[in-house]
């Protein structure tokens, strides 16, 4: 049902449309939810912002990575420096992204072209949709009319889904993208880099599918 829904959207999406990148956009077919994970090509992506809220937060910076071949293609690596609409404020002692940094970089309209190029036809991977997807969405609907209709694999929700689905669920386990990676028996990276982050997604993703192994192999297991 989600599926079709999305299916419709992008339909309606497509014929309200009069940008060709958007059109590009949703025209392309997505991938089948029977797809084998290893024939999908995925965006994982990790956004720096103002705040932890998506209805007020500005972007600071963006970068992703696909995984390609059931592999992390190092050489599709990608990140923006974005320039924000108000002050960085106190959270740039948090990723180090002061206001004269940011004010040299692109425009969110830029960066948002950028990331629909990058996810026309694939999958959106992020630890964390209810931040950076609900983000996206946003500034999609401001730029485009719509949110951005794409199928989106949350490694946070998954890892939350499995732990429920085997009784294991502990309500003070942290599930922070540096504590599923050690989880996982990946190493630890320094935080708050928005490339650095969507390399660690990429990495937690392809771990996590390797551990769920022959039960996880097409991406409707991971929806």
């Amino acid at each position: 049902m989600r599926r079709l829904w999305l299916a419709l959207r992008r339909l309606r999406a497509w014929r309200r449309s009069s940008d060709p990148v958007y059109k590009a956009f949703v025209e392309r077919p997505l991938p089948q939810r029977g797809t084998r994970f290893e024939d999908a090509e995925l965006v994982c992506l990790d956004i720096e912002t103002t705040g932890l809220d998506p209805e007020s937060a500005d972007m600071l910076s963006i970068g992703w990575v696909l995984i390609r071949g059931g592999k992390v293609d190092l050489a599709t690596a990608e990140s923006l420096i974005v320039r924000p609409l108000g002050d960085v404020g106190h959270t740039a002692s948090v990723h180090g992204l002061t206001d004269t940094i940011v004010g040299q970089g692109v425009a969110p309209t830029e960066a948002m072209y950028r990331v629909i190029a990058a996810l026309t036809g694939r999958v959106l991977v992020v630890h964390y949709a209810g931040l950076d997807k609900n983000l996206l969405d946003r500034l999609c609907r401001a730029q485009f009319g719509d949110k951005l209709l794409v199928p989106v694999i949350d490694t946070l929700a998954l890892e939350h889904r499995r732990t429920s689905r085997h009784h294991h669920l502990d309500d003070t386990r942290s599930l922070r993208l540096p504590d599923l990676r050690a989880h996982y028996n990946l190493p630890r990276y320094g935080g708050h880099d928005c490339l650095m982050d969507a390399v660690a997604t990429a990495e937690l993703l392809l771990a996590m599918v390797a551990s769920r192994a022959p039960d996880c192999q097409t991406l409707g297991d991971l929806y």
